[in-house]
Order: C-alpha cells, then structure tokens, then sequence
C-alpha cells in the first residue's frame, strides 16, 4: 500500500515525464566495466525514465523524423499569458533600474538587504508558484522573461532568484511534493524565505553514485539522521530551507545490491546543521554560495521529496525545467553585450570611420546579433512547449543550457574585443577618470561559470548523446551486451537487421528531394520564417542575400539593432 507521505502516481505522472517503475532490460553492458563506473552508470540509468515512443521535436530528430508541425507555426506565447505577466515584469524591470546598482554589489560581494525585502515585496521569489500558494503564478514564458531582464541587470541577482526556485526548494515541491509540504514550505519560499539545493560534495560532483553524505533511519523509521557535508550549496548562507540529497540504506534490485539517493526539504535551523563556511569565486563575487556541514541532523520521514530512493529522479527531472532559466538569462546579458558592442561600435572613429563600419569588427557583431536570435529563439519555443506540456523536453532543455552558455561566453569574449582597453578595465576605473562606466570585464567574469553549474557542457554532451542514442540501443544494443544470452543476442542480431534495412534507405530518400518537394515544404518554411525575423528583429538595413530555397538573409553588416519581438528590450544601464 502506497505511503501518504508519497505523492500519488497519477499526479507525478500529469506534472512530470515520469513513469511508473517498471523493470527494464539492461541496455548498456557494465560488465567490463570498473567498480566504480559500474555503479555510477547503473545508479544513473535506474534513476532515468524511458524517452516517450513519440519523442519530442528534438528527440525525433536523432531517429530520423522531421516533425516540423511541432514548432511551425512557432508556438508564440498568447496575448492573455503575456498580460499576466505584463504587471509583474513591468515591477521588476523599475525596480532593477531604481535600486538594485549591480557595480557596487560586484565591489562589495553582497546584495543589501533592502533588494532582498524589495525583489520580495513585487513577488520575485515565487514567479511560478500558483497563487494558492502565495506565488504569482505566472508560466515558463513569464518566468523566462524575468531571467531576461535580471540577466541583462545582474548576474549575482540573476542566480539569487533562479537558484532559489529552479533548483531549490519550489520547483521539486510543484513536480513532485505532496499537498501537505506545498502548503506548508511553497508560501515561505514565495514569501521570500531563500531556498537551497544541496546535492555537491568534496568527491561527488556529476557523479552522484559517489555522494558520502548518509540518512539513515532510526529504528521504527519515523526520521532519518544526517551526517556529512555538502559544498557549492549556492544560496546556502541566506538560505532558511535546502533541498538535500542523501545516501539511503540500499536495495536489492535484480538481486544485486544498489545505493539509493534520496531528497529531504531541512530546515536550515534544525539542530546539527551548520553553515561553515562561503566560498569566494572569480566572478559572481556576491553568490552566497555554502559549505554546509551536517551532525545528526533528524529530518522526519515526512520530508522526503517523491519518496525513498528517487532522489536522483527528483533532481534530474527538476533540472528538465530548471534548465530554462540560465538559457534566458544568457539571452539578457547577450543583448545587454550586443548593444554594449554596437554603440562602441558605431561612436569609436578609428581610419576616418567608426569601427563598425571595418569587416572585422562589422563581422563579430552580425554574429553575436545572429547567435542572440538563435539563443532566444530557442530558449522560448522551449519554454512555450513546456507551457503547453508538449512532451518530454529533456533533450531541448539540455540543448539550450549547453548552446546558449557556450555562445554567451563567446558573446562576452567578442564584446570585450570590441571595447578593447576599455573593455578589459572595471566599470570604477573608467567612472574615475570621467569615461561611462560600462563594466564589460565584470559580464565576462560573472557568465563565465554559466558553462559549468547546472550540468557543464560536457555533461551536458553526454546527456544529449546518451537520450539521442536510446531507440538505437533498444533495436540493437542487446547484440553488444555480453550480459545476455546468446540466443537474445543473436535475436537482435535479426531484429535490428531487419529495422535497419527499412530504416536506412528510408531517411537517405528523405534528403535526396530537398529542392523544394512538397514533404519538405514545412521545414523550408521554418527555415524560412526564421530568416525573416531574424532579418525584421535584428539585421533591418543590412542587404539582402538570396539562398538556394528562396529565403533572404542579413548578413553583410549590422548598422542598427532592435529588440526581438518575443522579448521585450533588456533594461539599459
């Protein structure tokens, strides 16, 4: 009989891509495999559920189907959700400019008080959190736009807001809480009260399956004891409450013995906890980021998130949403570079002309103003999907942190190359000798760390490559796995030969007719759609280039930059 302190299935099933637990075949022979890396990966693969058969846009992409009536038209957000927003991101976009001043946070490594109240007071710290519950309860979309605004301002800010309710307390408690924790822990964190994820150690990092911290049960199971440490808890020294994953007793499963992780919501003055220490980093100099250190520390039983064992789940599935917000933060501090570039650009005289009118400089902005489109353009038909629960958008999601960090710090890098001298000297320095205070060294050193937390891009690789390969390891995986009999392996032999040579030949027509057959008429018009906006949004007095399809492009140079039109402009220092 199901626990009442679990969530029921049915809801974790409507509110996330998870699925009953099933036994599943082994896909991936561990058998050669050292101790370690054996574990790790079975841990990993138990904790994952299965991609739907219909997949996603991105998902379908890696098997050979094109579905492009998936994102064409692009899914904009409507008229009614953007009015709901509208109030709130008003509030914010003022109130950034009125008092948060984020030159002086970068000097002095701490945000006042005063922004803590005030972010509160408009509701910044329960964008998403419905309103039964004390929050906004604004969508995706709304909430995105906010990290585009608080990106575009601030970084230190911008990670206080999202790490409180991407990763910390709220986000896992609307996936996979129980009613009696919403009720009691969403108001708080709504209401302001900061929230933390735990989950890194000393030794344990991407690797769960090394995690040291333990829970274990006291005798009649009512609570859980807590030793170990955690670091890098970012929002750890403001935090009241922390999302923390622990070492469980472990399982039998398939008659071999395997760890269990398991998420607690603690309170951070519970008896035991102590905060020992902040960590200090090159940039993002006011991220109140932890060492937590945990001595019998006695959680209830009724704090485990979804229930025992599935604290990997909790977290990679958190993450499937989470992910969304440092993409549209990028996004802000993209635009915030671009017109940082293109002003200097357009007022610095060098040879008789100003330096955007020379290739080399003509060039880096037209492709930042490019990769800002594709940023946005991604991060938001993502974001409106997941709006609409279209799928499982794992790989989407994951796509987008990986792209738009990664361009984002090119972004900075080109910025700082357009500035030059002035681009690599603080914001102080150039106030003080009477120059605008235009603080492009403190943007690269704060997004730098954007392509490491939250899943770095290498991680980020893996989890796409092992998500785009998992229909090809159900039809022939089982030919490789030492594991298996060899009457299944040879069944498999026949078994994928089989899909294989329908499956090929199939998808090596689909490109031949590309010229312009009518099966690829939705995929040309995507292509097309996209050029046009990018062209009216941010290439509009560049010439035209015609391209094999009929499409036109902005390519030659950049002379003026407008905001996009599913974003409003980012605020201006």
């Amino acid at each position: 009989m199901k626990s009442p302190l679990e969530a029921p299935e049915k809801q974790i099933a409507e509110e996330t891509s998870a699925k009953a637990e099933r036994p599943a075949p082994a896909v991936i022979d561990t058998s050669k495999m050292a101790k370690g890396q054996r574990e790790a990966l079975e841990l990993a693969e138990a904790a994952r559920d299965p991609l739907e058969d219909r997949g996603s846009f991105a998902s379908n992409l890696f098997i050979g189907r094109y579905d492009f009536n998936r994102i064409y038209p692009y899914p904009a957000q409507s008229a009614e959700d953007r009015a709901a927003g509208k109030d709130f991101l008003r509030k914010l976009e003022n109130y950034l400019r009125a008092h948060v001043d984020p030159d002086e946070i970068d000097r002095t490594g701490e945000i006042p008080p005063e922004n803590f109240k005030g972010l509160a007071e408009i509701g910044a710290f329960g964008i998403k959190v419905p309103k039964k519950y004390g929050g906004l309860g604004l969508s995706q979309c709304n909430y995105g736009q906010a990290a585009v605004l608080l990106g575009s301002w601030d970084g230190n800010v911008a990670a206080l807001v999202s790490a409180h309710q991407s990763i910390g307390v709220a986000q896992p408690l609307l996936l996979f809480g129980t009613e009696k924790q919403k009720q009691k822990y969403l108001p708080r964190v709504a209401g302001g009260e900061i929230s933390a994820f735990a989950l890194t150690e000393r030794h344990a990092g991407s690797d769960p399956a090394t995690m040291s911290l333990k829970a274990e049960p006291i005798s009649d199971g009512s609570e859980f004891v807590l030793n170990g440490e955690k670091i890098w808890c970012t929002n750890g020294t403001k935090a009241g409450v922390l999302v923390v994953m622990a070492r469980t007793p472990p399982k039998m499963v398939g008659g071999k013995q395997r760890k269990q992780i398991t998420a607690f919501i603690v309170d951070v003055d519970t008896p035991g906890l102590e905060i020992t220490y902040r960590c200090r980093f090159m940039g993002l100099r006011a991220l109140y980021n932890a060492v937590v250190q945990f001595t019998n520390v006695r959680v209830p039983r009724e704090n485990i998130i979804f229930k025992e064992g599935a604290g990997l789940k909790v977290a990679l599935t958190t993450l499937n949403t989470g992910r969304l917000t440092l993409p549209a933060a990028c996004v802000g501090l993209s635009k915030r570079l671009l017109e940082i570039s293109r002003g200097w650009a357009g007022e610095r005289i060098q040879w008789g002309v100003p330096i955007g009118k020379h290739a080399a400089i003509a060039g880096k902005i037209a492709e930042m103003a490019g990769n800002v489109f594709a940023m946005e353009g991604m991060t938001f038909l993502t974001s409106s999907l997941l709006d609409r629960k279209a799928g499982d958008l794992r790989i989407e999601t994951a796509m987008c942190k990986m792209w738009a960090t990664e361009m984002t710090w090119r972004i900075a890098d080109d910025a700082m190359q357009v500035r030059g001298g002035r681009g690599y000297e603080t914001a102080q320095s150039l106030a003080g000798r009477g120059e605008p205070a235009i603080g492009v060294e403190r943007f690269l050193r704060d997004c730098r760390v954007n392509t490491i937390f939250e899943g770095s891009s290498e991680i980020m690789r893996l989890f796409i490559a092992r998500e785009a390969l998992d229909p090809h390891l159900k039809v022939g995986g089982a030919i490789f796995n030492t594991q298996l009999p060899m009457s299944e392996r040879a069944k498999a032999v026949f078994s994928s030969g089989k899909f294989y040579a329908g499956w090929y030949p199939r998808h090596a027509v689909y490109f031949m007719p590309w010229r312009g057959s009518a099966r690829n008429s939705t995929g040309s018009n995507c292509c097309s759609h996209a050029l046009l906006e990018l062209r009216r949004n941010y290439l509009p007095s560049a010439r035209p280039v015609p391209t094999r399809n009929g499409c036109s492009a902005r390519v030659n140079r950049l002379t003026k930059f407008f905001p996009s039109q599913i974003i409003s402009a980012a605020p201006r220092g």
